[in-house]
C-alpha cells in the first residue's frame, strides 16, 4: 500500500471524494465524515490530519482520519478521533499487514509522540490494546411494535406508559433555539454526573455542520410547558446515532421523560427505514448504564482502542477508579455557576 498523503478540508473536490468513500464503505460511520471532523475543528481549534492511500488509477484505497493535538506535556498526539465513540482507518478490501499507520511513527516529518485509534484494526507493532468500552446497538425493523416486544416490560415499557399518562409531550425542534434548550439541560446533567460540560460551541457547530444535510434531529420532552429532557440524534446511512442525552434531574423519576423521548426516536427511525439505533459508547464498568441499554434490547459489542506507545496498565482511568470517583465527587460539589464557566473551558483537554 502507498504511503499516507493528506487532503485539506478547504478542497471541495477532495472533501467530496473522502465523504463518498465513507458513504460507500460498509464500516463508514458518521464519525468518519468531514462534517463531524469539521465540527471538532470548529469547536476546539484542533488540526485535522486526513490521510489517504491510493491504489491503481489514483482512487482512494484507505483513509486515516486523525486529529492532531499538541501540548507541552504529551507532545504531538494523533487521535482517531477525540470525543468520538469509535472511529479509525478504513481500508478497501482486506486490511494490509504493512499498515502505513506506522509511518506516522517512523517519519520525522510527522513528529508524532503517541497515537490513539478507536477502532478494532489489526494489532500494530508497539501498540497496546485496551477494552474499556462497549458499543450498544439496537436492531430495528419497519414495525416498531416488534421492536417494543424485545424491550424490558417492567422498567422501560412501564416508564413509557407512565410518561404518557403524566402528559409528557415529545416535540421535534431542529432549530438553534432547540439546541440552546438542549444545552441548558446538558449543563444540569453533566453537573449531576460530576463531569465537566462540553462547550456550547460544540452543539452550535453540530447544528451548523449537519442541519443542512437533513441528518440532524433534536427532540425535546415537554411537561407542563417546561422542557424537561432532550436528545440530539444524527442519521447516517442505515443508523440513527443517539449522540447526546440530557434531562432535568427534578423530573427524571416523577415523569420519566427520557424513556418516552428515546422510544419516540426509535419509532421515528423505524418509520424512516433505519436498520439500527446506536446507543453509543459505555464504560464496561458502568454496570447501571450497561444494564439500561440492554433493557432496550440493545446488543453490546467490544470497542477495543489501540494506543502507542505501549504502557503498563490501563491507559485511561476507569469509571470505578479512585481518581475518577474523586474527581466526579469534587465536581458535584462545585457551585453550578462555577461549573458552567470552568467546565466548557477545560473540556477540550479531556480529548
Amino acid at each position: 500500500m502507498d504511503s499516507i498523503s493528506q487532503i485539506d478540508l478547504s478542497d471541495p473536490a477532495r472533501v467530496q471524494e473522502w465523504d463518498g468513500y465513507v458513504l460507500a464503505h460498509p464500516e463508514g460511520t458518521v464519525f468518519h465524515t468531514t462534517y463531524w471532523i469539521r465540527t471538532l475543528q470548529d469547536t476546539y481549534s484542533f488540526k485535522p490530519f486526513l490521510g489517504t492511500s491510493r491504489g491503481r488509477g489514483g482512487c482512494i484505497s484507505a483513509i486515516f482520519p486523525f486529529i492532531v493535538i499538541k501540548n507541552l506535556v504529551s507532545g504531538c498526539r494523533f487521535i482517531s478521533l477525540p470525543f468520538s465513540d469509535f472511529c479509525g482507518p478504513l481500508f478497501s478490501g482486506e486490511e494490509p499487514n504493512d499498515s502505513p499507520i506506522e509511518s506516522l511513527i517512523r517519519e520525522p516529518k510527522f513528529r508524532c509522540n503517541s497515537i490513539e485509534i478507536r477502532s478494532p484494526i489489526k494489532q500494530l507493532n508497539g501498540f497496546q490494546v485496551d477494552n474499556l468500552y462497549k458499543r450498544h446497538t439496537l436492531p430495528l425493523g419497519p414495525d416498531p411494535d416488534s421492536v417494543l416486544n424485545h424491550v424490558d416490560k417492567r422498567t422501560i415499557r412501564y416508564s413509557i406508559r407512565k410518561s404518557k399518562k403524566a402528559g409528557v409531550r415529545i416535540v421535534e425542534d431542529n432549530s438553534l433555539g432547540g439546541m440552546k434548550e438542549f444545552y441548558r439541560l446538558n449543563l444540569l446533567t453533566r453537573k449531576k454526573h460530576g463531569v465537566p460540560s462540553q462547550p456550547y460551541k460544540l452543539f452550535e457547530s453540530i447544528f451548523r455542520n449537519f442541519i443542512s444535510t437533513g441528518t440532524l434531529k433534536i427532540l425535546l420532552a415537554c411537561y407542563e410547558d417546561v422542557v424537561v429532557a432532550g436528545g440530539v440524534f444524527i442519521s447516517f446511512k442505515d443508523t440513527i446515532y443517539y449522540k447526546y442525552s440530557a434531562s432535568d434531574p427534578k423530573y427524571i423519576i416523577s415523569v420519566t421523560p427520557n424513556h418516552l423521548l428515546t422510544w419516540t426516536a426509535i419509532e421515528s427511525a423505524c418509520a424512516e427505514g433505519k436498520k439500527f439505533f446506536d446507543f453509543g459508547r459505555t464504560s464496561s464498568d458502568n454496570i447501571g448504564l450497561m444494564r439500561y441499554k440492554e433493557m432496550w434490547g440493545a446488543t453490546p459489542y467490544d470497542l477495543p482502542y489501540l494506543y502507542y506507545p505501549h504502557k503498563k496498565g490501563p491507559v485511561n482511568p476507569t469509571e470505578s477508579s479512585f481518581i475518577y470517583k474523586t474527581f466526579t465527587d469534587l465536581w458535584r460539589r462545585l457551585p453550578a455557576s462555577v461549573a458552567e464557566i470552568v467546565g466548557p473551558r477545560i473540556y477540550r483537554y479531556m480529548a
